[in-house]
């Protein structure tokens, strides 16, 4: 059908209209969505990610704590105790050939690692898993102790763990490297600082009154209280610092130290015992402000490997 000459024109108006204001329309609710997301960036509830993860079952935990007890009990599985390790592992062809008394002695099996490999099955409804248990195991309970590791792989699905096969002991992760830490200066028993840590360690491990409450060792917010009587006795024998403590800090003046103790336990048993620390200064003394959790390490210097000799634990 033929348009007329008035239609058309208005048709062409209308194009013309829609074009003019069809873009600022897309710009202006491209500014209004994002103006919805600061808005609910800075004032929005956040997102619940707590209350979902509590109801979930934590796969990790269930398979570990399953190939630990499997280890455990494989172990010290005697012939008798064969139908005990079906419930970790189906029974193979060739059966569980296991000896008349416990092969070793063991204590602290320890989950070292956890790895999900994988999915299996035609729907893909089950996940493989690589557990790693470590134990102290000896031939019988006189011996000297050895590390030993053991991989069990686990699968998981709807209905459980099921170890897919028996164990089996591998090697450790390496002996690692080290790094020099960064305490350089050594300090004197006549240093204030080598004063305050030694009396803070008495006070901190030893219910010995002589050094006084913890409190008078550490700041106000360092929330640290004193271990009871967790040794007899103790004594620093060494402190050093990264920086050289001024005998009268200045207020909140700070220094990181590395305390050497040698400790003795109730049934007078010696041990030994290393703490870092960070001092400040309050009222012109230094006082604990914080048990760090790991020594300062170089940032400088190279790796070292750690060469272990043939039979050490790994």
């Amino acid at each position: 059908m033929k348009i007329s000459r008035t239609w058309q024109a208005r048709l062409g108006r209308s194009q013309s209209m829609a074009s003019r204001l069809g873009r600022p329309a897309v710009l202006a609710l491209a500014a209004l969505a994002g103006l919805h997301l600061v808005w609910q960036f800075l004032f929005g509830s956040p997102v619940d990610v707590v209350g979902p993860a509590r109801t979930v079952v934590n796969k990790s935990a269930v398979v570990s704590s399953f190939a630990q007890d499997f280890v455990s009990v494989w172990l010290t599985a005697t012939a008798n105790d064969a139908h005990v390790l079906t419930g970790f592992v189906a029974k193979d062809s060739g059966g569980f050939k296991l000896p008349t008394t416990p092969a070793v002695v063991i204590t602290a099996p320890t989950v070292v690692a956890v790895t999900l490999t994988g999915l299996a099955g035609k729907a893909a409804d089950a996940e493989v898993y690589s557990v790693v248990v470590g134990v102290t195991q000896r031939p019988y309970e006189s011996a000297s102790p050895t590390r030993a590791l053991y991989r069990v792989p686990v699968l998981w699905s709807k209905y459980g763990p099921q170890a897919i096969s028996l164990p089996a002991r591998v090697g450790g992760p390496g002996p690692g490297a080290m790094l020099p830490m960064t305490y350089p200066v050594a300090l004197a028993a006549s240093d204030p600082a080598f004063a305050a840590v030694s009396g803070f360690l008495t006070a901190y491990l030893t219910s010995r009154t002589s050094a006084g409450g913890v409190d008078r060792y550490v700041t106000a917010d360092s929330l640290i209280s004193g271990l009871g009587d967790a040794y007899h006795s103790v004594a620093l024998t060494s402190l050093t610092a990264i920086d050289a403590p001024p005998a009268v800090p200045a207020d909140g003046e700070s220094v990181q130290v590395l305390a050497r103790v040698d400790a003795v336990t109730s049934q007078f048993a010696p041990t030994q015992l290393v703490y870092p620390l960070t001092l400040q200064g309050v009222g012109g003394r230094w006082v604990i402000a914080a048990l760090d959790q790991a020594p300062a390490m170089s940032v400088e210097d190279d790796l070292v490997p750690v060469v272990v000799s043939p039979g050490a634990a790994k």
